[in-house]
């Protein structure tokens, strides 16, 4: 067994720290040591109401708070009902633990996760899948926005908090919950860890040195992933495909993580396998409507975006505003040399001129035949977002005269102008 004490070196006497309460063993002992050593904690306790106790240590809680002279904020999570429930509610704790944070100045965010919760951890990431950094567990700090989360317990076994609190006399709540299998990481506690420690009483500490080895493996290729990224969020295929395997997967996983996306596996090798594949320009339908995609010589992750189909037509004369952004005049004469313009040769059945976004199936017509626009497009290696971007110009024959900023096929035998300006 291991005396239980807090590390010196990241807590002092008078530090202001957010402790996560659940009002559990753990989580109690914590808050005895922080207590013993003087810090100062602003507890933080989340009402699940999942349970009728749960109104009963909340209470507790409270009071225990006000007995002794400390900040309590307490807070209801009631989306029961969501499909991904531990998700969505690990989430909104920790958004509730980062707004105290802000609002208290704290140096740290506390949780009171132990050797056991670690094992619990990796072995459930090795049966649903992770990245290097997800398999290595739970670290002793982690990144949460701009504050840091701290698990001063996670050198200590279940069996050394248990010791403490018979020791020092802890009251503490047990959530029923944690006895039933309905949930994998249950069954992992009480099912297969049980089984590792018959075949190994250390088996904590290969744990620990489990996790110790991935995390430095981890920390050496991220360094070389954000050397390589360089401050961007793309990838240039071409030095790309010079790097390591173990390099390009910690960068795939970089760019999901940068947009929130959980990197897996299967995820990150079906990238790579975009990546190599031949053609120039693919997508791949991600999470919260982002696309990764490959554009000629980069790749990288955007939003969706929904492209209005808007259209307006235009006579001699007229100055109409398209796609809320451009400003068109059909002009005898350009008066206004600052502005973009675009020659257009016309004949008098050509008119009224319909501008719009291309559609499939538009095409040119050249002296030598005809091309699609998208064919147009990828000859002059246009990148698929940017396509749609390009208004285009017919006649009132419905044909393709022009794409502005790019190609001009106009005939006729009268010369007007089509000025472009920006709003």
């Amino acid at each position: 067994m291991k005396t239980l004490k807090l590390n010196n070196r990241f807590l002092n006497k008078g530090d202001i720290v957010i402790l996560g309460l659940s009002g559990g063993r753990d989580s109690m002992t914590l808050l005895d040591l922080l207590l013993k050593q003087k810090i100062k904690v602003i507890i933080a306790h989340i009402n699940h109401k999942k349970r009728e106790a749960s109104e009963i240590e909340e209470k507790y809680i409270i009071n225990y708070a006000k007995d002794n002279n400390i900040i309590c904020e307490t807070i209801s999570y009631l989306n029961h009902n969501h499909s991904n429930f531990q998700s969505q509610a690990h989430h909104f704790r920790y958004e509730f633990f980062y707004k105290l944070a802000k609002k208290y100045n704290a140096k740290y965010i506390l949780t009171a996760h132990q050797a056991d919760d670690l094992a619990e951890t990796i072995m459930l990431r090795l049966i649903t899948g992770s990245n290097l950094y997800g398999y290595g567990g739970i670290s002793l700090f982690t990144p949460y926005k701009d504050v840091l989360i701290y698990h001063p317990l996670l050198e200590y076994s279940r069996e050394d908090i248990n010791d403490y609190v018979k020791n020092n006399n802890i009251i503490y709540f047990e959530d029923e919950s944690n006895n039933q299998n309905d949930y994998l990481r249950n069954r992992i506690r009480h099912e297969i860890i049980p089984l590792f420690k018959q075949e190994n009483p250390n088996f904590l500490n290969s744990i620990n040195n489990y996790s110790n080895i991935l995390k430095e493996s981890f920390s050496f290729i991220r360094e070389n992933t954000i050397n390589y990224l360089n401050n961007k969020l793309e990838i240039e295929l071409n030095s790309f495909s010079l790097l390591h395997n173990a390099l390009k997967k910690d960068i795939i996983s970089y760019l999901l993580e940068k947009h929130n996306i959980k990197p897996s596996y299967n995820l990150i090798n079906d990238l790579i396998n975009l990546i190599n594949n031949k053609k120039p320009q693919l997508d791949y339908n991600l999470l919260n409507d982002y696309l990764f995609v490959k554009r000629y010589d980069k790749a990288y992750i955007t939003k969706k975006t929904k492209q209005e189909f808007n259209s307006i037509t235009l006579n001699l004369g007229e100055t109409k505003i398209f796609d809320n952004n451009l400003t068109l005049s059909l002009m005898e004469n350009n008066s206004n040399s600052n502005a973009k313009s675009l020659k257009i040769w016309y004949n008098d059945l050509d008119l009224p001129l319909t501008v719009r976004y291309r559609l499939p199936g538009d095409y040119l017509e050249f002296n030598f035949g005809k091309k699609k626009i998208k064919d147009f497009f990828i000859d002059k290696k246009i990148e698929k977002e940017k396509r749609e971007k390009y208004p285009i110009i017919l006649n009132n024959k419905g044909q393709v005269i022009a794409i502005i900023g790019l190609i001009n096929l106009s005939k006729g035998n009268r010369l007007s102008y089509l000025i472009c300006e920006e709003k």
